[in-house]
């Protein structure tokens, strides 16, 4: 059973990207013979792919699960900083930082509130748990921190 349904959601993700990835093209912001496309695109995408990976290094991507999720998360930030890129240009800077920099500060305040080592997310159980109370919606830092 644990194997079809991961199968499934490895199916559905990839259905996911390819749709959005038709849809980007139909749609076509970059123009017929790309001239909204800018050299500096490609500086701020390589600036954003290096920012995503220091922080899913840095800060708890080893405990990403189901590890199919990792690719798909990068995608998606690549596909959304692109088309920010496209529709707002320098703007989209913006994005790019500021999306890593307020996850990178969640991650240290909810680390600090719950007596965990923001640099090696140790103990590990902890921080496991309390990821997958905030993934399930549970905000309250009382309730956290009675339970655990």
């Amino acid at each position: 059973m644990f194997r079809m349904t991961n199968t499934f959601n490895v199916l559905s993700t990839l259905l996911l990207y390819a749709a959005l990835l038709i849809a980007l093209m139909l749609w076509s912001p970059w123009g017929e013979d790309f001239e909204n496309v800018r050299q500096y695109h490609f500086y701020y995408l390589l600036a954003a792919a290096v920012i995503w990976l220091l922080g899913f290094k840095l800060f708890g991507g080893r405990f990403i699960r189901p590890k199919w999720k990792i690719p798909g998360k990068l995608i998606g930030y690549m596909m959304l900083s692109f088309i920010a890129l496209i529709l707002f240009g320098h703007y989209a800077l913006i994005f790019i930082i500021g999306h890593q920099a307020i996850g990178g500060v969640g991650h240290y305040l909810i680390c600090k509130n719950n007596n965990i080592d923001f640099w090696t997310c140790e103990p590990e159980s902890k921080y496991l748990a309390v990821t997958e109370k905030w993934a399930k919606g549970s905000f309250d830092k009382e309730n956290q921190k009675k339970e655990l």
